[in-house]
Parts: structure tokens; C-alpha cells; sequence
């Protein structure tokens, strides 16, 4: 199949995602994201404590406010538009995420388990489900595939500096994919044979720009110096501030996370692993990476399903190597069978009550009221569960919902 032909399958899927996923899932898809975005646009947004206390980059919501004001520039920031941009610019860093795999598989493994790995990617519930949303999570698998399109898993002498530089960003709007990037960083140090050239020529050129200008930004943000991906990490990670949004034991994401994340995609993918420590024909880097990731992260006192997003990818690389290697038709039948229903569920029923609610008052409201007349909404839903003023743009109102800020001084 042309390339050119995968491409346009994989963006129509990715952009049917947007209007099929209409569920709410976690808070920060919306407050990290475009209600910050629209604050700084519309000067009417509610800002959580994480952002008093400069803990989240700007880079991430500084997309969406871009998109935001051409909207507002040329006249066409309808409620509607200002709600499915983000998605949209989201998705395509999706698709072209998804051809990046490709290459990266191809790589790898054979043009056809490479197709496999692809297929097993795309069909997994849980990605269909996060590729819409404006989560950093997304957008940290999004950039660390495109980077990766980059990495030298083969010849070290390969032009790399693009990997280096998309991955710098990825950290600073996720800091915890420090955890993918010094791993593989240290593995191409080690096979380089030039290791000084390495990071006085091409590491610092590629990355220092990028570290001095989100510090630029953040500073300007927040109006002191200041660099969110560190105090990020020394809130969550070293002073173990993420304990206060959930606690779960060390085996959390062995034995509940990765299974009701990835569900029948296991089989292709543990079997493919076997079969790479087994014969040694696949390299097992990829493997690696996703444990370290995951063992890190099962240190950490709070976890989320959504923080395995990352490793996704990097392990449906051994499900393309499995399925190369048994009954292809049952095993691409057991995957659609389960991951469709699931896919279905949990983007047009589980959880749609926040964005159905949100989307009923905005058009009653735009009968009742109109654009001008002023009202009041008070949510009392459990907090940051619902939309607040990026789902009621050009609507003259005032929201008021339950605050959930930590007691940081405890």
C-alpha cells in the first residue's frame, strides 16, 4: 500500500476520533490545556493551583492559544470551533505520529510486521481514546513518535539532532518523559564513536535553544524567573506531591493499568517479547525503555492509566513481530472484536455526562440569555469534572465550581 494511501487512512481515522470520542476522562484535558489557552486569549478562563504555583509549561496550552487567536483574528471563534480546533490541530500531531511509527517499526522489523506493529497500535482502544484529547499525555506520544523518526536505532552516524530537539520539547511539556529520552540519549552515547563531538556539536545545539527559550517563556508567563518542568519534577517527584491526588500500591500498573489498558493486545505483545529475548533477531531497546518507564513510574506514589500512553507504541513494536509468526486472521479478529466494543463504550457513553450537561446548558443559555445578558452557573459536580469558559465561549457568564486545591502547607 502507498504510503501516501496510509497516510490519508490514518489522518480520517484520527480526525472521525474527534467527533467519536465525545466522553469526558480526566480534568487536566481541559484545565492544563485549552482553559488556560483561553484565558490568554479571551482574558476569561479559570487558572487550578498547579498554575499559581508555575508547576505546568505554557508550551502546551501556547499551541492552542495561537489557534485561538486566528480564530478570533479572522472572525470565526464560534463556541463550536473554539471547543474542536484543539482536537483537530491534536489529532494530525496524531496521524503523523502514526506514519512516524511506521517508519520507526520499519526500522525495526520487516515492511510487513511492521504493518502488524502499526495495526496493533492504531487498534488499541486506549489510544483511539487519548489521541483526541488535550492531554500532555497525548501530546507527549504524539512528539516523542515524531522525534523518534529520528533516532539512530541502527547507523549512529544518521542526521539525529532532530530527535534531540522534539525531544527536549516533550520534556518540557511532560517532564516525566525524561524517563524515554536519558535511556535512549545514554544508549546512542554509548554506541557513538565520536561521544564528545557528540554532545559539544550536536546534544547542546540541539537541546540548549530549546531549554532557554521555554525558560523565556515560563518567565514571561509567570512573571519571574522560573522553569515549570523543574518544579514540576520537585513537587511531584522529589517531594512526592502527587500523593495528593491518589495513592496506589508499587504493582498498580502491572497488574491493573497495563491490563485494562492494552486488554488482547497483550498476547501479541508478550509473545513478541518472548520470541525477541528468545532468538535475539529484534532489538530489545524498545522493551527496555518501557520497563524502565514503568517501574519508574510504579515507584511514584499516585498513578493514572493515562501515564503508560508513552510506551504503547514502543511495545506494539513486538506485537508486529509476534503476528508475522501465528494465525494472523484469529488474532486480528480477537483484536477487533474486543478493542471496537471498548473503543465504542468509552468514547460515546462512559462518562459523557460532564460535555453533554456543559453543551445543554451553553444552548439553552444562548436562547435564554444571548450573547449579552449576564448569568451565573454554579457546578456542583465532583471538581474540575465539567467544562467551565472554553465550552461557553461568547456567553456573558460567570462560573462557580468546587475548588479541590491541595493543602500544600500539610
Amino acid at each position: 500500500m502507498k504510503a501516501i494511501v496510509v497516510s490519508l487512512l490514518l489522518l480520517s481515522l484520527r480526525l472521525a476520533s474527534v467527533f467519536l470520542v465525545r466522553t469526558w476522562f480526566v480534568p487536566d484535558e481541559l484545565f492544563q490545556s485549552v482553559e488556560v489557552a483561553h484565558r490568554a486569549v479571551f482574558a476569561v478562563g479559570h487558572l487550578t493551583w498547579e498554575w499559581r504555583q508555575s508547576l505546568r509549561s505554557v508550551i502546551h496550552p501556547s499551541f492552542i492559544a495561537f489557534a485561538y487567536y486566528l480564530l478570533h483574528f479572522f472572525g470565526v471563534d464560534s463556541n463550536f470551533a473554539i471547543i474542536f480546533i484543539p482536537r483537530v490541530i491534536h489529532v494530525i500531531l496524531f496521524a503523523i505520529s502514526d506514519m512516524c511509527f511506521l517508519k520507526i517499526a520499519k526500522h525495526i522489523l520487516s515492511p510487513l510486521e511492521a504493518r502488524y506493529a502499526l495495526f496493533s497500535y492504531v487498534t488499541c482502544w486506549f489510544v483511539w481514546y487519548c489521541a483526541p484529547r488535550t492531554l500532555s499525555n497525548s501530546l507527549e506520544t504524539a512528539l516523542s513518535l515524531i522525534a523518534l523518526r529520528w533516532y539512530p536505532f541502527g547507523s549512529v552516524d544518521r542526521r539525529c539532532w532532530p530527535y534531540m530537539t522534539i525531544g527536549a520539547v516533550t520534556i518540557l511539556i511532560r517532564p516525566t518523559a525524561i524517563l524515554l529520552w536519558v535511556p535512549l540519549g545514554f544508549w546512542h552515547f554509548m554506541r557513538s564513536n565520536s561521544r564528545c563531538s557528540l554532545i559539544l556539536m550536536t546534544c547542546l545545539p540541539a537541546m540548549l535553544p530549546v531549554v532557554v527559550a521555554a525558560f523565556a517563556l515560563d518567565s514571561l508567563a509567570y512573571g519571574r524567573y522560573t522553569l515549570s518542568a523543574w518544579n514540576f519534577a520537585k513537587f511531584n517527584v522529589f517531594e512526592g506531591g502527587s500523593a495528593h491526588f491518589g495513592v496506589h500500591p508499587w504493582h498498580w500498573f502491572f497488574l491493573q493499568g497495563i491490563p485494562s489498558v492494552l486488554t488482547v493486545q497483550l498476547i501479541p505483545i508478550i509473545g513478541g517479547a518472548v520470541m525477541a529475548l528468545r532468538w535475539r533477531r529484534v532489538t530489545l531497546v524498545p522493551l527496555v525503555i518501557s520497563l524502565f518507564y514503568i517501574i519508574f513510574h510504579s515507584c511514584l506514589a499516585h498513578k493514572e492509566h493515562r501515564f503508560l500512553l508513552p510506551v504503547i507504541p514502543l511495545l506494539s513494536i513486538y506485537a508486529g513481530y509476534f503476528f508475522d509468526r501465528v494465525i494472523r486472521c484469529l488474532l486480528i479478529t480477537l483484536l477487533l472484536l474486543v478493542n471496537i466494543p471498548l473503543a465504542v463504550y468509552t468514547g460515546l457513553y462512559h462518562q459523557i455526562g460532564p460535555f453533554t450537561a456543559s453543551d445543554f446548558i451553553a444552548k439553552h443559555a444562548m436562547i435564554t440569555f444571548g450573547k449579552n445578558k449576564h448569568f451565573n452557573v454554579l457546578q456542583l459536580m465532583p471538581c474540575y469534572s465539567m467544562p467551565q469558559y472554553s465550552h461557553m465561549h461568547g456567553l456573558n457568564c460567570t462560573l462557580r465550581a468546587l475548588d479541590c486545591s491541595p493543602n500544600l502547607g500539610n
